[in-house]
């Protein structure tokens, strides 16, 4: 037979089986069976056992924690991918009348944080649901932590990618519909109804407090209306309270900003890069922001730039005023460097889970507004007068001082949380409270002079409440009204009716103190949260602040030019430096390098030996364009660019195994989509297409890719090639939009010398044998390499039957006596170790001699 609590505990679980229940039990959390071994084996924490069951005779598994311990074993059970579902008391044990009614008040999933250490302060995380209706989908995002929601409409053959590049944490699907949720994120299966029109528009109107949804750019037959309300529904469902923070940013349109699938930006190492590549992220090199929120932003802009010249422009005008006014752009980030994260807070109070601390944070971050509006007054940027912001919120700012004290605890339990004159009920109870502990340190010095124990103490425990401690060696002189409570090792513990007495008024004002202050706090605290949208638009426009005086105080520390736009396709940059390099590599060592692309030159086929740097120069010109278009000065001497509609990517080897995909059907597939998407403002990154192929292939599929993108007349993206066919270059001179580049080597004859600097022109050495006897591969292969080489350059293909077993031993032998040089010889005897500076002189000497 189960205990009352068991049945409890099970009826609850019941409805949440796909979940680990965390079941508030006093100041534990306790989870059972098979959820306390997920616990155990997860946290670490020590797996034991419950009373036996009268029913089934077995023991039951018991794992817990302590409930001030939550939100970092919260945040390790849902970085694991578990839902967590959290069960609390809500009746105060004290008072209820049997067992204590406890109920689920939030369920935690991968997508609905909204605070804790599981929710990167620096990283933005999407919840996203998606729908399909015939060749249209609809995508809805949200940013639970912040509130912001918005959807779009595209063709349903463009989901995949759009849903991959936006990189939601979790993804909501109806269970009718088959969808493969891209890495990193977690799917959700929803019932079909909740997409279903009706019910969507019903819960939009509802949770958003509109009366039409046309209002919102939303139709009743849109996918996107049906993702957008099963989006609210899962919210509604797993928050169990109402979310008064959620604001609809809008319809995006996929072409109003730069494409960068998934793909790419990842080959770029836009926001993410391979594991082992993270030092070389491109948000993180050029991220000069205070805050976290303006690091969101920032990753925000490189992920999306804008394709809007005036919006481009609007950004570049406001960090050229930032660059030319360097005291109040040192003021402004040091004003911005003491701010709360207002978006963050404003998630937190709209699911009313702000602490006190939180809103004293709110209140100061919002006591600065003025100082950045004095400073941004005169600005003649359009985007920086903006955002200094009219409406500073000065009535929140009143509440919370009113109320609130000026340095409140975490905890409401900690007490002085309320401000000393706001609550005359409050201040008369803190009297009493006072009043009790003042007696009682006074009763204290009072006993030790009346029984001349100089060591008597009056302490406290939950247990006893307060006592009088003597040391054995005094118990001689303890008064005889002293009654005694505990006997320890070395003391004993006594109590008096009038101790007792003050104790339970102290203790009856501490409780009531208590309750009083949760009470006013759970007030102003949801007084606040009727303000978190308005709360949240601040945090917005302190973020783009921060963007762009990062980026200000980035282009004058490493003399970043303001980049200019132009209405025809093109891109021409002059002295350009990688962004990246430039700050791994030590001063002076990252060689710059110019690149013009227009209308009569629009493909570059880029030549030059291994590691001489034509991977480099292709990545360059992307970041490059990537920085301009988000709003960014960049490093060059100059630069003018067309806003880029969408940037292609051949780059490295990506097999897909786990799907079945070769590096070479990779390639081809990013081909495809460069040859069939592509338009007159893309650009396209292309690495040694065809090399995932036999020679013939690859060389004869470049080929008719670079024809086709110079012949179409819908797709005729600007190129980068970079390629190791040096038949190729001979389309320099056959098509009129392609030319011939090269990334210049200095050829000694045994030596040689990378200059890493690109030239027009073309080269037909690849250096490759060089490369492979830096990297170490034994002189016998490479004395091979070049015969081979030799023979193949001369005609004398080594196919089968072409050369015998004994020809290419007897070959293999000859190589392999060929002498060496009497210097290497002469440099084997060498030991640097025992040579002093003068016989490492005459060593040097005699080398030159016999050289």
């Amino acid at each position: 037979m189960k205990t009352p609590m068991m049945e409890q505990f099970d009826r609850i679980k019941a409805e949440h089986r796909d979940e680990i229940l965390l079941f508030r039990m006093g100041d534990f959390y306790e989870t059972f069976r098979e959820d306390a071994r997920t616990v155990s084996r997860v946290l670490g924490i020590t797996l034991t056992a419950r009373s036996k069951s009268k029913s089934t005779g077995e023991s039951i598994p018991l794992a817990g924690f302590p409930w001030h311990a939550l939100d970092g074993y919260l945040s390790r059970l849902v970085k694991a991918g578990y839902r967590v579902a959290i069960c609390e008391q809500t009746e105060d044990p004290a008072t209820a009348k049997g067992l204590v009614r406890r109920e689920v008040i939030e369920v935690v999933t991968p997508g609905t944080l909204v605070s804790g250490s599981a929710l990167d302060e620096r990283s933005v995380l999407l919840l996203c649901a998606v729908h399909l209706a015939g060749d249209r989908a609809g995508l809805a995002f949200c940013d639970l932590s912040t509130g912001d929601i918005e959807t779009t409409e595209l063709n349903s053959s463009l989901m995949p990618a759009e849903v991959a590049r936006r990189t939601p944490r979790e993804i909501l699907a109806a269970g009718s519909l088959e969808f493969n949720s891209p890495y990193g994120s977690e799917l959700t299966v929803l019932e079909d109804w909740k997409f279903q029109s009706d019910a969507a528009a019903e819960k939009v109107r509802s949770v958003l407090e509109i009366s039409s949804i046309e209002g919102l750019g939303l139709t009743g037959d849109g996918p996107a209306l049906n993702a957008l309300g099963a989006l609210l529904t899962y919210i509604e469902d797993t928050k169990r309270t109402a979310v008064s923070h959620l604001s609809f940013a809008g319809m995006y349109r996929r072409e109003d900003s730069l494409i960068l699938d998934r793909g790419s930006a990842r080959a770029l190492s836009i926001t993410e890069a391979a594991p082992g590549e993270e030092s070389g992220i491109l948000a993180d090199s050029t991220d000069g922001t205070v805050t976290p929120a303006g690091t969101r932003e920032w990753r925000k802009w490189l992920s999306s730039p804008p394709r809007d010249p005036l919006v481009i422009t609007g950004r570049h005008d406001a960090v050229e005023w930032l660059t030319e006014r360097r005291d109040a752009l040192r003021d402004l980030r040091g004003i911005l460097l003491d701010t709360a994260d207002l978006q963050r807070h404003a998630g937190k109070l709209g699911t009313l889970r702000s602490t006190p601390r939180d809103l004293r944070a709110v209140a100061e971050t919002l006591k600065d507004l003025p100082r950045l509006t004095t400073i941004l007054e005169k600005t003649d940027s359009a985007l920086l007068s903006g955002l200094s912001g009219k409406d500073i919120l000065p009535d929140v700012v009143e509440l919370i001082d009113t109320v609130l004290s000026d340095s409140p605890p975490v905890r409401i339990s900690d007490g002085s949380v309320i401000r000393v004159g706001f609550s005359s009920e409050l201040d008369q109870l803190r009297e009493v409270r006072s009043g009790g502990r003042s007696w009682i340190t006074a009763r204290e010095e009072r006993e030790k002079e009346e029984t001349g124990i100089s060591s008597l103490s009056i302490g406290y425990n939950r247990v006893f409440g307060y006592y009088i401690e003597v040391s054995r060696s005094n118990l001689d002189k303890v008064p005889e009204h002293y009654i005694r409570k505990q006997t320890l090792v070395n003391a004993e513990r006594f109590i008096t009716p009038d101790l007792k007495e003050v104790e339970a008024r102290v203790l009856r004002a501490s409780e009531e103190i208590e309750k009083l202050e949760t009470e006013l706090f759970a007030n102003l605290r949801l007084q606040v949260s009727s303000r978190s949208v308005d709360i949240r638009g601040v945090g917005k426009r302190l973020a783009a602040l921060d963007v762009l005086c990062g980026l200000a105080d980035i282009a004058v520390k490493r003399s970043y030019c303001r980049p200019l736009l132009s209405s025809t396709p093109g891109l021409s940059i002059a002295d350009g430096r990688h962004p990246i390099l430039e700050i791994v590599l030590p001063q002076g060592e990252c060689v710059p390098n110019s690149l013009e692309l227009d209308h009569t030159r629009r493909i570059l086929l880029v030549t030059g030996p291994n590691m001489a740097g034509k991977s480099t120069y292709l990545r360059q010109a992307a970041l490059l364009v990537v920085m301009a278009q988000a709003g960014s000065f960049v490093p060059a001497a100059s630069m003018t660019f067309s806003p880029v509609d969408r940037i292609f990517t051949r780059i490295g080897s990506s097999d897909r195994i786990t799907r079945g995909q070769s590096t070479f059907l990779v390639e081809m597939a990013e081909a495809a989509a460069l040859l069939n998407s592509s338009t007159e403002w893309s650009l396209a990154i292309l690495d040694e297409v065809g090399r995932g192929t036999s020679t013939y292939d690859g060389l004869s599929l470049a080929w008719a890719m670079v024809e086709y993108l110079h012949e179409s007349p819908v797709h005729r993206p600007m190129v980068l090639f970079a390629t190791h066919y040096h038949e190729l270059t001979a389309l320099g001179s056959l098509l009129a939009a392609v030319a011939n580049v090269n990334v210049t080597v200095r050829d000694s004859g045994n030596r040689v010398v990378f200059l890493y600097r690109v030239v027009d022109g073309r080269t037909d050495d690849s250096y490759g044998i060089h490369v492979a006897s830096m990297a170490g591969v034994p002189r016998k292969v490479l004395l091979r390499a070049k015969r081979v080489l030799s023979d193949l350059e001369a005609g004398r293909h080594l196919m089968p039957g072409g050369i015998c077993e004994d020809q290419l031993t007897l070959q293999l032998a000859v190589e392999e006596e060929i002498p060496e040089h009497p210097v290497i010889d002469e440099l084997r005897e060498v030991d640097p170790d025992s040579m002093t500076p003068r016989s490492a002189l005459e060593v040097l000497y005699r080398l030159r001699d016999m050289l």
